[in-house]
């Protein structure tokens, strides 16, 4: 996982909400952490005499890594975006399109790239949709200057306006898009993507994907993806579904979601931290306890907000109005619900039974990641953790961008 902001007490996550933790405090949590996701745990090529090879590492898709800023993965994307800005017809369009690169790098990276040096390739539908979901966000021209002039202090801030015209988003989704098309044409972009970054996934490719995707597992990603499209609702449905994929995010099996009630949030005063403990199954079973970081703390606080305190499930039925039932939610329901929001944050088509694997394969995941980090810690003995620490982050952890952020509040 990326360097997570220590957990709030309820009372601070609460006025830090009141006060706005939308798109502003994403756009400063990215900058503080330079939007670095944690190095996933495999091993880094080394090429000959002891230096680093040129060929990127693999990625898992359940590693909490989206981009990987390695050198080989940087030049293919540039090589794709000059060949776009090749094709531009005039100096105002071409200028306009390194622009728009720009600013998506920008967003994408929360600051850290700002150029059009971006592995472009690596760009999926739901990285496209949560950008531009952003760009739409009033006051984000300015806030995307700040990231600029933060990363170059020898810019000028510029006065920009509140917030980007249609026609302008509009644009900038049609120079991603076919950025990627160059990436693809030039066979950088693998054959699995379900659709162009910055455009719609035609109808017949989701009805495609809906036969085909049962037994898929999705990614780190996915997951938050689904989670920032929840957020972007602003309404009872929106703020219950972003607290539903946050608990799968988490590793919790639909089975177990659907079972919870106000009494398996267990909030500690002391210490600010959150745990969900599912009950279980069957008698005799184990339970499961699960803590929630503070930006989920606060996808859930928001839900309560909405629910209130009422008996029954934790996260329940909703009628007409964002009305609240209180019954559990059923097994239509969550159909309904994951074909609804996987058309929202553009991710292929997944089903309820999906989510459960997908839960089990992120814990399983970062248990092994876990322990294999315990081993390299053990290995590397005290002398190595007294004479590197405090030292830059190298190798896959200085080049891993995790992108969107859970506390994005776009």
């Amino acid at each position: 996982m990326a360097a997570e902001v220590p957990p709030l007490t309820s009372s601070q996550a609460t006025r830090n909400h009141d006060a706005g933790i939308e798109l502003s405090d994403g756009f400063a949590e990215a900058a503080r952490t330079g939007a670095t996701a944690e190095a996933p745990e495999t091993e880094e090529p080394v090429g000959e005499a002891g230096g680093r090879a040129t060929t990127p590492p693999r990625i898992s898709p359940q590693a909490a890594i989206d981009f990987l800023l390695h050198p080989a993965e940087v030049a293919k994307g540039r090589t794709a975006a000059e060949r776009y800005l090749n094709t531009c017809r005039n100096d105002e369009s071409r200028r306009f399109a390194e622009e728009a690169l720009e600013t998506l790098a920008t967003v994408i990276s929360g600051g850290r790239c700002d150029s059009v040096e971006f592995p472009w390739q690596q760009v999926r539908p739901y990285h496209g949709a949560a950008a531009l979901t952003i760009l739409k966000e009033k006051g984000a021209p300015g806030r995307i200057e700040a990231l600029r002039c933060r990363r170059d202090t020898t810019r000028s801030y510029r006065v920009v306006p509140d917030s980007y015209p249609p026609s302008q988003v509009q644009k900038i989704r049609t120079t991603l898009t076919r950025v990627i098309a160059e990436c693809s044409e030039l066979g950088f972009v693998p054959s699995d993507p379900d659709a162009p970054a910055g455009g719609k996934t035609p109808a017949a490719k989701r009805r495609k994907a809906g036969r085909s995707s049962a037994g898929r597992l999705l990614g780190d990603g996915e997951l938050r993806a689904l989670i920032a499209a929840c957020n972007t609702s602003g309404n009872a449905e929106g703020a219950r579904d972003a607290v539903f994929f946050a608990l799968v995010y988490r590793g919790l099996r639909i089975a177990e979601i659907t079972r919870l009630t106000l009494d398996s949030v267990r909030f500690n005063n002391k210490t600010g931290v959150c745990n969900i403990v599912s009950r279980p199954s069957t008698a005799g079973g184990r339970g499961r306890r699960v803590e929630l970081t503070n930006d989920e703390l606060i996808c859930l606080e928001d839900w309560m907000d909405y629910r209130g305190d009422a008996d029954g499930p934790l996260l329940c039925t909703l009628g007409r109005g964002g009305r609240i039932e209180g019954k559990r939610l059923t097994t239509a329901l969550l159909k309904e619900m994951c074909e609804k929001r996987a058309k929202q944050a553009e991710v292929a088509t997944f089903v309820p039974n999906d989510l459960s694997r997908s839960a089990e394969a992120l814990t399983e995941y970062r248990k092994a990641a876990k322990k294999k980090s315990a081993r390299k810690k053990a290995a590397a003995g005290a002398a190595n953790d007294v004479l590197f620490d405090g030292s830059e982050k190298t190798g896959l952890e200085s080049e891993a961008i995790r992108f969107p952020f859970l506390g994005l509040g776009i």
